[in-house]
């Protein structure tokens, strides 16, 4: 026996969600995204999936948002990738544009480490 129509329950919770977005810091949240991932969030934060689950033994709200971060990456003539930067910390001088001897090896890590950290935001 249904005490209350689960229609109702799901557009209740789903109205939740949304008065939680609603009432996020935009720019407080895209302080968090610069301080964990080193990244400049550009333009809106758009929020597109939200949820009611349970971790570590507490009832917390999962809300989705996309980002778009504004990278700055740099490859050599032959397509290498040299380094990759969020765009608001580019290199400081010209010389920073030089190569450096295992920059190969390096990029690569970055190219991981980004790969990772876009994974962790998508999660």
């Amino acid at each position: 026996m249904k005490l209350a129509r689960e229609d109702i329950l799901q557009a209740c919770e789903k109205h939740l969600l949304k008065l939680i977005v609603k009432n996020i810091d935009k720019s407080a949240l895209k302080q968090a995204v610069r301080e964990k991932y080193d990244l400049a969030p550009g333009g809106e934060i758009a929020f597109h999936n939200g949820d009611i689950v349970v971790k570590n033994n507490k009832i917390v709200y999962r809300l989705d948002f996309s980002v778009r971060a504004d990278l700055s990456l740099l490859l050599d003539r032959s397509g290498e990738p040299i380094d990759i930067t969020a765009s608001d910390n580019p290199p400081d001088k010209e010389g920073d544009l030089e190569p450096e001897k295992g920059a190969e090896d390096g990029s690569r890590q970055i190219a991981a480490d980004i790969a990772r950290m876009i994974s962790e935001i998508n999660e």
